[in-house]
């Protein structure tokens, strides 16, 4: 598999989230704050050192052509001829034998998952796992070692960091993940970190398709995830930090088709089993304490590690706050059937969500609160609401629903919620409630119905002559600003790898809709959810016509 087969394989997976044709080039264009992003927190290196291979027959090439993986337009990594110098049975084994800046292939085939703890690579020697084949060729579907009850996950990283996983299917996890990152800080006080998921199919787990926790730097785009059984397609927790989920499609989840929960709640209780483990001191406070209902909170067992001078981890350390993230270009439909928004957000700080695409939910389909914080606490407010979190250019439509399409509530502060199209046909399809009025600038969007509570501190709202806003007549004449609006799947998934469905809906706006011009320019995204530059000041995540 050469640079170029691998250059088709990922326009392959962008292909899923659009009908226009992309260039055959291994990275397609990205918006310039998230070229930046990766450019500062992704050191993959020039070449590899070695490369391994996995085959349950033994059937690996004895030469490949390949090049290291690229992340932004402007990387270029040479090609290269590499000998493969050992062959081995399981994915465990290569793992196991895996030094800083290996590659691993994997041929076609099914395979059990792999456990690594507390090893890996580093900047400037990612290791990588690939999928030596075409889509869906190389299955992973039982758990590497199902001997151990607690080891539910196929692919299992614990406190590791620096690895690539692309073009492989998980399939079947039954109690678990297709793929779990974890820190594990309750533990180890450590936290995983460096990770690139690329290019993979996970569906039809017993609860997640991608679970992470106490996990930093963490790139996951061009993937499908659908048909968890329990919860969320991916879920985002334990304090997280800094990652770029992109190009991505949610489908068919139970719960949250995208889940980012930095979990203050949990964050209490493992700062807390850290300090059990590591000094023994837990200033008197008791695992009932921190229950999620329990009267200790986590500036409480803060001020108790910091009391013991134990070392500052910066951003390795649960604080119960996740920033850094930008969430674009993402196809999320069909998810929410036991609740849970198609993007659920809680204590996310100083992040970007747009160019997202969002229809035939269950539940709402964007919710910013505080993992009901200050509720399970008896506080009278929360320190673990969403904050300056830009919302803008996302398109949000559903005919029916149990909850609304876009809810800030529990304690967000400084939002921005800008040239989103926002379609249920609710008196409450825009909500806002709960002390999530502070700093809030809500502009240029094209909505059906917007719910206030009485808040403080907004700045600009869609109901002021200033906003821009346009409300919406009713559900029909919204769905009358788009070319083929619908809520059929996005994808079908009837063969190794999904089909774009041919009945998909097309929510690019007609070429006469006002809401081709009514956006605000000066937030706007250059690109749409497809990775087309936009025509004009937009509303919504696509751009005019087809």
């Amino acid at each position: 598999m050469n640079r170029t087969r691998m250059g088709l394989l990922m326009v392959f997976c962008l292909s899923l989230l659009t009908s226009v044709s992309l260039s055959a080039q291994a990275v397609p264009a990205g918006e310039p704050d998230t070229e930046a992003f990766l450019d500062a927190n992704f050191q993959l290196q020039q070449a590899y050192t070695g490369v391994l291979c996995v085959s349950g027959d033994g059937s690996c090439p004895s030469t490949i052509t390949m090049s290291v993986p690229c992340l932004t337009q402007a990387c270029s990594h040479p090609t290269s001829d590499y000998a493969v110098t050992k062959v081995f049975e399981t994915i465990q084994e290569a793992a196991d034998n895996a030094l800083p800046g290996t590659l691993v292939i994997i041929m076609p085939g099914r395979y059990r998952g792999v456990e690594i703890e507390g090893s890996g690579g580093e900047d400037g020697g990612y290791i990588h796992f690939l999928g030596w084949g075409d889509p869906g060729t190389v299955i992973i579907d039982a758990l590497a070692r199902p001997d151990v009850s607690f080891l539910r996950h196929q692919f299992y990283f614990i406190a590791a960091h620096h690895y690539i996983i692309q073009n492989l299917a998980f399939e079947g996890a039954e109690n678990g993940a297709g793929i779990f990152l974890s820190g594990n800080f309750g533990g180890t006080g450590q936290f995983a970190h460096h990770f690139i998921i690329s290019n993979v199919y996970s569906h039809d787990h017993g609860v997640w398709g991608l679970h992470t926790t106490s996990t930093n730097e963490v790139v996951i785009q061009d993937s499908i995830f659908t048909n968890s059984g329990e919860e969320h397609g991916a879920y985002i927790s334990g304090s997280g930090d800094n990652m770029v989920i992109r190009r991505n499609v949610f489908q068919g989840n139970n719960a949250a088709g995208l889940q980012v929960n930095a979990d203050p709640q949990s964050a209490t209780s493992q700062v807390f089993y850290w300090l059990q483990t590591s000094t023994g001191d837990t200033c008197g406070w008791t695992e009932a304490d921190v229950d999620f209902t329990g009267s200790a909170t986590w500036p409480d067992l803060k001020a108790c590690y910091d009391q013991q001078g134990l070392p500052d981890l910066g951003a390795f350390f649960e604080d119960g706050v996740s920033e850094g993230f930008i969430i674009e270009q993402n196809v999320v439909t069909g998810n929410g059937a036991a609740g849970g928004a198609g993007i659920n957000l809680a204590s996310l700080r100083h992040s970007v969500v747009r160019n997202n695409l969002i229809y035939g939910n269950a539940a709402a389909g964007i919710v910013c609160w505080d993992n009901s914080y200050a509720e399970q606490k008896e506080l009278e407010s929360s320190e673990f609401g969403c904050r300056d979190v830009t919302i803008v250019n996302n398109t949000l439509v559903d005919e029916t629903g149990n909850r609304g399409a876009l809810i800030l509530s529990n304690d967000n502060h400084d939002m921005r919620v800008v040239n989103n199209i926002i379609v249920r046909d609710r008196f409450d399809a825009y909500e806002l409630g709960v002390r999530s009025g502070w700093g809030l600038r809500s502009s240029h969007n094209y909505l059906t119905a917007l719910a206030v509570e009485p808040l403080p501190g907004i700045r600009v709202l869609d109901t002021q002559s200033v906003s821009g806003s346009i409300v919406a007549p009713a559900v029909a004449d919204a769905l009358a600003q788009f070319v083929n609006p619908g809520f059929a799947p996005w994808i079908l998934e009837d063969a190794v790898w999904p089909a774009l469905n041919p009945e998909r809906p097309d929510y690019h706006l007609q070429a006469d809709s006002p809401l081709g011009s009514s956006g605000d320019a000066s937030i706007a995204p250059v690109l749409d959810v497809n990775g087309q530059p936009r025509r004009g000041p937009e509303i919504g995540a696509l751009a005019l016509g087809g």
